[in-house]
Formats: structure tokens, sequence, C-alpha cells
């Protein structure tokens, strides 16, 4: 079994709050198919295996969730601890230097247009609490990124199970 089909496996179990599960470890920095899955939750919505509304705010809580961890690490350990050891989990200082400076230049944008940038969804909460930006700030922006990114995806799954039927 690969890691899809036992993400696929988890959140199928766990239902929503498998879901939540996932899109916290997913914020973590740990690369994990999220707008697959989050597709797949549409999908199951459209058969009727799920609720649209829970999907939408385990999604967004999840994202919360995560942030708010990312956020106050990268506030506590700070850019040193980033500057050296960024390099194993794909931060290296050059991608740092060039995400400060996106982060402090556009701030909250970066927060909600990192949802759709592959990798930058995963380092805006760190920088955001090593450039200290005001916390109620970034889950101001968070909750409205994550909304924004769950609907598209979430959307997508549905858009695809009812294109699916309609063949039917």
């Amino acid at each position: 079994m690969d890691l899809k089909e036992l993400i696929v496996q988890f959140v199928s179990s766990h239902g929503y709050t498998g879901l939540y599960l996932f899109v916290v470890c997913d914020t973590l920095i740990v690369f994990l198919p999220s707008k697959a899955i989050l597709s797949l939750m549409g999908f199951f919505v459209g058969r009727g295996l799920l609720s649209f509304l829970p999907v939408m705010i385990m999604a967004v809580l999840g994202s919360m969730t995560g942030v708010s961890l990312c956020y106050f690490v990268g506030r506590k350990v700070g850019a040193p601890f980033f500057k050296k050891y960024g390099r194993f989990i794909c931060l290296t200082p050059e991608r740092l230097i060039k995400a400060e400076v996106l982060a402090g230049k556009y701030g909250a944008l970066v927060i909600v247009l990192s949802y759709f940038v592959p990798g930058l969804r995963h380092i805006t909460p760190y920088l955001s609490g090593i450039t200290r930006m005001p916390y109620w700030k970034v889950m101001l922006f968070t909750a409205a990124g994550s909304a924004l990114w769950a609907t598209v995806f979430i959307g997508l799954g549905l858009i695809l199970y009812l294109g699916i039927n309609r063949e039917q």
C-alpha cells in the first residue's frame, strides 16, 4: 500500500477527525497530497458520505491548528535555527531569505496566496512567527486562505463526482 492509499484509508475510516488530523500534519511541513485528499473529500460529499460544511470546518480548523503550532515554533526558535537546520526540511537559507522578504513586503496577502503555491504554504507560518507578525493577523488570514483553498479543492472533487455521474 502506498502513501496515498494509507492516507485515503485513514481519512475514510476516521471521517472528519481524520481530515482534521491530516491537515494539521500537512501544515507542519510534512508534504502530503493535501489537494488530492481535499478533492477526494469533495467526491465523498458528492456521494453523500460526508457533508460539505463539516469537511470545510475540519479543513480550516486543521490548517489553523497547524499554522498556530508552526507560528509559535518560528517565534520561539527564530531565524538562526532555521538558517542552520532548515535544509533538512527543504528550507535552504536562500529560500528562507526569499520568503522573509516576501512575508515582510506582502505579509497577510502572502498567507492567503501561499495556500496555492507549493511549499510556500508550509514555511509561511514559521516565517510569520520569525518576523513576529501579530498572531491575530496570522490567524485571520490563515482562516481566509484555508477557506478559499479548501473550497477550491473540495469543489473540484464535487465537480468531478457530478461530472462522472452525469455520464452514467
